[in-house]
């Protein structure tokens, strides 16, 4: 599986864990902290199978925005996979969107994982 996966979140040791598992699971793997660091990312190569972002970013920046700004500039509905501790508002959001999964953290490796295959064979 060569799948490009670009994960979006502002906690550096969440970002390395989630990282490092993705590469594990075989995963090429972008790594970014707010929204302007992933338009850059995908500027440069546009080419993203699949979006991971945190709901809370720093700044006030949500991971909604994330998906939307992505969305925009590949002009692809971008399939994401939105984690957060918070899952009131974003469900509430994105509740009818057949390309995102939103998954509560903490979230164990295996669901999160089978979230992704999920969402990368639909």
């Amino acid at each position: 599986m060569n799948s490009r996966v670009l994960l979006v979140e502002d906690d550096l040791a969440v970002r390395d864990a989630t990282r490092m598992l993705l590469r594990v699971e075989g995963f090429q793997v972008e790594v970014a902290a707010s929204l302007s660091e992933a338009l850059l990312k995908v500027r440069d190569n546009n080419k993203v199978d699949l979006l991971v972002t945190d709901y809370h970013l720093r700044d006030g920046e949500k991971g909604t925005q994330v998906i939307a700004g992505l969305r925009e500039t590949l002009k692809v509905p971008l399939k994401s996979v939105l984690l957060t501790g918070d899952a009131g508002p974003a469900a509430r959001e994105l509740a009818h969107d057949p390309y995102v999964r939103i998954a509560s953290k903490p979230i164990r490796a295996h669901v999160l994982m089978d979230l992704i295959r999920g969402l990368l064979s639909a």
